[in-house]
C-alpha cells in the first residue's frame, strides 16, 4: 500500500475551503480592482487576478498601476512612447547623454507590467490563484488605446535646461506639465539672476562670442547667425518655430560643421547629430522624418552640394505641427515640432520658398587649403569642460532681454515672430547685427529666382510688355531669338516631351511674382492662354482690360487667373 495520500482525498479535504475562496472571488464585481498585495523581489506589488470576462477592466487597472508606479510612458502623435537615453563618447574620453523617444512595443509593455504588478491566474488543479506572466492580450489593449490613455502627453525630450514661452527657466529634471517637455539629466546651472540686467546680458554674450573668435565670418550678420545657432536650440521651446541656420563656405574644411558642433555642444552636450542630404528632396525628407519621429531636438543636414530646399524642409522650419508620411505605412500622425535644424555646404544655394525660411552664416578662410589652419583653442572642448556655464550664458542673454521688457522690436520676419522677439531681438538689443540681413544675399543666389528674372528680362526684350505683346507659350517657343530661347531653356521646358505644355505650367507657377517691377499674367478675355508681361510701378496700374487691378503695399498689380498652355 502506498504511503502517499490519495490525490482525491487531498482534494476532498481541501475542497470546502477552495470552494469558499472561489465563490468569494466570483462575488467581486471586478476581480482586478481588489486591493490585495503581494511581496515580490523585496517589493510590495499590487495584485491583478486574471478573470474571464474582465479583459477591458483589467487593462484599465493595469494602466492605472503603471501610472501610479511612475513608469515613464507618454502619448505623442497617437503612439505610446518612452524616453531612451544612452551614453555616447564626446571627446577626450568624455561621455555625454543623448536622449530620444521610442514607441512602446507590446513586448516592452509586458515587461513593465510584469515589473510593477503581480499577475495571478486561477488553476483548478490547486483550486487556488497562482503567479503567472503579464498577459499579452492586456498589453496589446493598452498599446492600442490611442485617444483613451491616461498617460501624459509629451511634446519633446531635452537634456538641457531651457526657457518656457513665458520666459521662465525650466531647469529641474523630469516632466514639465506646463510645456509638456521631458527634461532628462540636465547639467546643474550656476546661479542665474531672476531679472538679469543689460550688463549681465552683455557679459553672457561675450562668453558665447569667445567661442567664435577664430571662425572666418565674412561679415557681422554672419556672426550674428552663428550666435543665434548657439542660442536658438537651447531656448527653442520658448517659441513655436525657428528659421533653419545655414553655414556656407566657398571651400571645404572652412569650419562649417565645426561651427555647428560648437552650437550642439552647448545645446545637447555632444557633436551635432548629422544626416546626409539625399539624392533628391524625397530621400532627404525620409531622413528628416525619421529624426522627427525620434524626437531629436537638433539635427544638421551636413555637406549639402549645390541646392537646398523642398516642401518638407520648409514645413520643418515653419510649422509648429507636422504631419509626415511614415515610410512603409499609410499613416500621417500629427507631431509637435520642437526641432532645431542646421544645414552646411560648400557654395550652398537656397532655392524657392526655402530662402525666406533660413538665415545663412558665410565663412571664408581666404586660403587655398583651409584645412591646414590651426585653431589656437578648441571651442567644443571648452564647452564640454563646463557646459553648464555656457548654457547659463545663453539663458541670461535671452532672459535679460525679457526682463527689460523686450525694448527692441525687430522688423517683421515672416512667420518667425517668436524667434524674432526673443533670440533676434536680444541680439539687436545687445548691439549685434541683424541675422535676417543675410536673406538678401541668399535671395540673390536663389536658382529659381534667377531663372524667373532671366526669362522676364529676355521676354521683355524679345516680345515686349503689356497687352499688345501678349502671346501663347507655343508662340514664345517658336520665336527664333537666341537669348529668349536660352532663358526658356533654364526652366527645363525645352527638354520635356511637350515643351509647350511644360512652359505653360512653369508660367502658371510663377504668375504674379514680381521681380524688378515685372511679372507674368494671363489675359482673361481669351481662351488661348495668352501670357503678357506686366510692367509694374508705383504710379502705374497694370490693367489688361478684361479685369481690374489691385493695390498691395503701394504696388499696382494684376489679378491673375490660372495659366493655360
Amino acid at each position: 500500500m502506498s504511503s502517499f495520500p490519495d490525490a482525491n482525498d487531498v482534494l476532498r479535504d481541501a475542497g470546502a475551503d477552495a470552494l469558499r475562496r472561489q465563490l468569494d472571488m466570483n462575488r467581486r464585481p471586478y476581480i482586478g480592482l481588489q486591493n490585495g498585495r503581494s511581496t515580490a523581489n523585496s517589493r510590495t506589488l499590487p495584485i491583478i487576478r486574471r478573470d474571464a470576462g474582465q479583459l477591458s477592466h483589467i487593462a484599465t487597472e493595469a494602466e492605472r498601476h503603471l501610472i501610479a508606479a511612475g513608469v515613464p510612458f507618454f502619448q505623442r502623435a497617437g503612439k505610446l512612447v518612452r524616453p531612451i537615453t544612452c551614453t555616447v563618447p564626446a571627446s577626450n574620453e568624455r561621455k555625454a547623454k543623448t536622449a530620444a523617444l521610442r514607441n512602446v512595443t507590446v513586448g516592452y509593455m509586458r515587461d513593465q507590467m510584469g515589473q510593477h504588478v503581480e499577475w495571478q491566474r486561477y488553476r483548478r488543479r490547486e483550486q487556488d490563484w497562482i503567479p503567472t506572466d503579464a498577459p499579452k492580450d492586456v498589453a496589446e489593449i493598452i498599446v492600442e488605446r490611442a485617444g483613451d490613455w491616461k498617460f501624459p502627453p509629451v511634446q519633446g525630450i531635452l537634456t538641457t535646461p531651457t526657457l518656457r514661452p513665458d520666459g521662465t527657466i525650466l531647469a529641474e529634471g523630469g516632466y514639465d506639465p506646463q510645456t509638456q517637455l521631458l527634461l532628462i539629466a540636465p547639467p546643474i546651472l550656476p546661479p542665474i539672476p531672476e531679472y538679469p540686467s543689460r550688463s549681465d546680458g552683455l557679459k553672457a554674450l561675450s562668453v558665447l562670442d569667445d567661442l567664435l573668435e577664430e571662425f572666418p565670418f565674412v561679415d557681422e550678420p554672419s556672426r550674428s547667425v552663428a550666435l543665434s545657432a548657439i542660442i536658438t536650440p537651447v531656448v527653442r521651446p520658448a517659441f513655436s518655430n525657428a528659421p533653419i541656420h545655414v553655414a556656407g563656405a566657398p571651400t571645404p574644411a572652412t569650419g562649417k560643421s565645426f561651427l555647428m558642433d560648437v552650437a550642439s555642444a552647448v545645446a545637447v552636450g555632444q557633436p551635432c547629430h548629422v544626416i546626409a542630404a539625399g539624392r533628391d528632396e524625397a530621400e532627404t525628407e525620409k531622413r528628416l522624418v525619421a529624426c522627427v519621429l525620434a524626437g531629436y531636438p537638433l539635427v544638421s543636414v551636413d555637406n549639402v552640394n549645390g541646392e537646398l530646399g523642398g516642401d518638407f524642409l520648409c514645413q520643418l522650419a515653419e510649422r509648429p505641427l507636422l504631419s509626415p508620411r511614415i515610410l512603409g505605412r499609410s499613416e500621417q500622425p500629427i507631431i509637435p515640432n520642437r526641432m532645431t535644424v542646421f544645414a552646411t555646404g560648400n557654395n550652398i544655394r537656397l532655392k524657392g520658398d526655402f530662402v525666406r525660411r533660413a538665415v545663412t552664416c558665410r565663412l571664408d578662410a581666404k586660403a587655398e587649403r583651409p584645412e591646414l589652419r590651426r585653431f589656437k583653442s578648441n571651442p567644443v572642448e571648452k564647452v564640454l569642460a563646463n557646459r553648464a556655464h555656457y548654457v547659463a550664458a545663453v539663458l541670461i542673454v535671452v532672459r535679460s532681454y525679457f526682463a527689460a521688457g523686450k525694448p527692441v522690436k525687430p522688423p517683421p520676419f515672416g512667420s518667425y515672430t517668436g524667434w524674432s522677439e526673443s533670440v533676434r531681438g536680444a541680439l539687436l538689443w545687445l548691439g549685434r547685427a541683424d541675422p535676417v540681413d543675410t536673406l538678401a544675399a541668399a535671395r540673390s543666389e536663389d536658382p529659381e529666382l534667377q531663372t524667373l528674372n532671366a526669362v522676364l528680362g529676355a521676354w521683355a526684350q524679345a516680345i515686349g510688355t503689356g497687352r499688345g505683346s501678349a502671346c501663347t507659350a507655343a508662340q514664345a517657343l517658336s520665336r527664333q531669338i537666341d537669348h529668349l530661347r536660352e532663358a526658356i531653356e533654364l526652366t527645363g521646358a525645352c527638354n520635356k516631351k511637350s515643351p509647350t505644355r511644360a512652359l505653360g505650367n512653369w508660367l502658371a507657377s510663377v504668375k504674379g511674382r514680381i521681380v524688378d517691377g515685372r511679372s507674368f499674367a494671363r489675359l482673361s478675355d481669351n481662351t488661348h492662354g495668352h501670357a503678357a508681361l506686366c510692367s509694374l510701378s508705383r504710379s502705374h496700374e497694370c490693367d489688361f482690360g478684361g479685369f481690374g487691378g489691385f493695390v498691395s503695399t503701394g504696388w499696382a498689380g494684376v489679378v491673375t487667373l490660372p495659366f493655360l498652355a
